[in-house]
This record gives C-alpha cells, structure tokens and sequence, in this order.
C-alpha cells in the first residue's frame, strides 16, 4: 500500500502508551514502520492492536549491544520515535544528540505526559493525570469529572499531535535537509483543545466550572437522555430551526420559547428526560432521521458495523477478525483501507538497515535481536 509517506521509514521504540497509535497513523499513510518490542512483556499488551501495517521486531536494550543496534537503526531511519521518561534514551546513549549527530536528517519525536521540562516531567502518570493538570478533566462531566478511557489524553492530545509534529518536521526538512526534535507532551495537547474554552471565557460567553457550559449537559437541548429499553440518544439542537424542530418531534411545542432561559434549563431538561424515557432509542432514531433536529442514538462499539452511514463510507471494517476503524482522514488521492503486514523475520529487519548476514545471525543467537 502507498500513500503520501511512502518511502518514510519510522522506527518506533514507545513500546507502551500512545506511541504505537501515533506509528500506526503514520504506517496507515504509507510509512515503513518497525515497532521495537520489549523481550519482558508481561500481561495485556495493548499496543498488539495497534500495529497494523507495521514490522515488528524485539531487541533487548538491557544487553551490551542493544542500544547500538538500535543507534544503527536509527541511522537508516527518518523518523524515531520513543516514549520514555526524560533522560531515559540518553542514558542509553540514544538521546537525540547522538543519534542527530550520526543522522542529521533524523526527526526525533519524543512522546510524553509531562514532557521534556518542567518539575514534573520526571513524574509518573497516566491519561487522567495529564487532563487533570491540563484542565481538560475540570471541564468534563456534570456533578464530577468523568475521564474517558484514554480517548481524550493519550490519542487526541497526545498520539495525533505527535503525528502532526512529525510530518511538520519531516516537512520543514524538505527545505533544511536536516532532522529536529518534537517534544510532544500530552498536557500541552490537551491544554491545546481548550482553546475554544479559553475564548469563551476571555469573552465573558462562559463563566468556568464544571456542569454549567451549553454543551456540558446543563442545557436541555444538548446533551444525552435515557430510552424506554435502556438505550441512549444524544441531542445538540443549539441553532434555533434545529431546537424548534427538536421540541417538535417531542411533542413539547409549549417550550418553543426561552430556548435560552438558563433558569428554566434544569426544569425542562427534566420534561424532556421524561419523553425521551417513554420510547425506545430505536423509534427516537427513526423520529428524528425525518427532520434536522441533530439527534442520534449513542451506538455501543459492537453496533458500528451495521450503521448504515458508517457502513456505506468504511468507516469501521472487519480485518484480522477483528472491528477496525478506517485511516483518517481522507485523501482523495489515496483509497482510505487497513494496510497489511504480515510477520517479517528479524535477519530481513536488520539486513534492511544495513546489517550483514553474520551481524544479523550473531545477534539472533545471543538473543539479544528476536522475532517480534
């Protein structure tokens, strides 16, 4: 499969986090990624679903020659990508200072919670604390926060930034002819999507705190409502034709006016839970497809692939035996499709970046290069 990186070559030793979602957009454009493993992987290893379209192969970095094969790597690579806590490469000897200076075309891109300054960028941390810190978790939910299971932090603030900073970089080396370093830190990420929240509290249109926002469920015609058979459906009738044909469908023309009444909300968002209560999520979809009302039921992830619209577009695909999301986004020069990969033997890997036959061989007996 080609795409707009093809003949980008990443080479990814994040191993946990959301390094291996940021390699796996890369890959699904195009990029050769390898995907360094660690040889003591215990328990569930979600990064085993996120190599689609990748090489794997294990090096063990604790041995003596680890660390320079890698460095050897590195060096036949575009991009690396890691995802350790600051210091941790250089103690290897594979910081970016000595990897630019053996690869000066090399975009080193660093993914982490905290960063690579600061006082807390030795800290531990997992997605929840990096939106708290960031303020992204104070702005969720109604009576307390509500973390999302590492959608919010780890992919948005942090896989996807860091796969933009990486094609800047690989970008801006067209014109330089030389490599830099992304510091691509999550609580910058997440403080980034706050932007718009920002501005509406500059402005005065938002006063802060959780819960009171228009689109933080206070409003009655934004948010989410519970059905007859336990179902979900999501409404964001914010423009006014949008809300006069939302209380239409419900049957509740007698709240046409004061869409705005911030006094009534909590009244008529208890009216409005009550009808949407009285018929299956099912029959509030087929109300609201006749009308432009922005309704739609709240899908569990075992029901995507029958959704009509996501079905007629790919948006979710069956590969591997497994639900897949399609690339994204859509490039009209290049057919959004789950790339292939099948399982490469490690001799081939390193012979790729310049290993010879009895180097490759060596490092396979001692064990310290094994098979992904």
């Amino acid at each position: 499969m080609t795409g707009p990186l093809d003949g980008i070559r990443v080479l990814d030793v994040s191993a946990l986090g959301p390094g291996p979602f940021c390699s796996m957009i890369l890959a699904d454009f195009g990029a050769e990624v390898i995907e360094v493993l660690r040889p003591d992987r215990r328990g569930p290893d979600p990064a085993a679903f996120l190599r689609r379209g990748k090489q794997t192969i294990t090096v063990d970095l604790r041995t003596d020659d680890g660390p320079e094969v890698i460095a050897r790597m590195a060096k036949g690579a575009d991009v690396l990508l890691e995802g350790n806590r600051p210091g941790a490469m250089e103690r290897r000897g594979l910081g970016p200072d000595s990897l630019l200076a053996r690869n000066p075309r090399l975009v080193y891109t660093r993914l982490t919670g905290w960063g690579q300054t600061g006082p807390y960028a030795q800290r531990a941390g997992h997605d929840v604390n990096y939106l708290a810190i960031a303020g992204a978790l104070g702005v969720t939910g109604r009576d307390e926060p509500v973390a999302p299971p590492a959608l919010l932090g780890d992919l948005a603030a942090g896989s996807l930034l860091a796969a933009l900073g990486t094609v800047l970089a690989l970008f801006e080396r067209e014109r330089t002819g030389v490599g830099q370093v992304v510091d691509a830190a999550i609580v910058d990420g997440a403080a980034l999507l706050l932007s718009a929240a920002f501005g509406e509290l500059a402005s005065g249109m938002w006063k802060g705190g959780r819960g009171t926002h228009v689109l933080s469920g206070a409003a009655p015609f934004y948010g989410v409502y519970r059905c007859a058979d336990g179902g979900w459906f999501s409404v964001g009738a914010i423009e006014p034709q949008f809300y006069a044909a939302f209380v239409e469908i419900l049957g509740i023309g007698e709240l046409a006016d004061g869409q705005w009444d911030e006094g009534e909300w909590p009244a008529r968002r208890a009216q409005v839970a009550e009808v949407f209560a009285s018929r299956r999520r099912d029959e509030w979809t087929v109300a609201f497809e006749a009308a432009d009302a922005c309704g739609a039921p709240v899908l569990e992830i075992d029901e995507l692939s029958q959704d009509p619209h996501l079905a007629e577009r790919g948006t979710v695909l069956d590969y591997d035996g497994r639900l897949h999301a399609a690339p994204a986004p859509r490039l009209s020069g290049h057919q959004a499709r789950v790339p292939t990969s099948g399982p490469v033997a490690p001799t081939d890997v390193l012979q790729a970046f310049g290993f010879s036959p009895s180097e490759a061989d060596r490092l396979i007996a001692q064990e310290i290069v094994q098979s992904g």
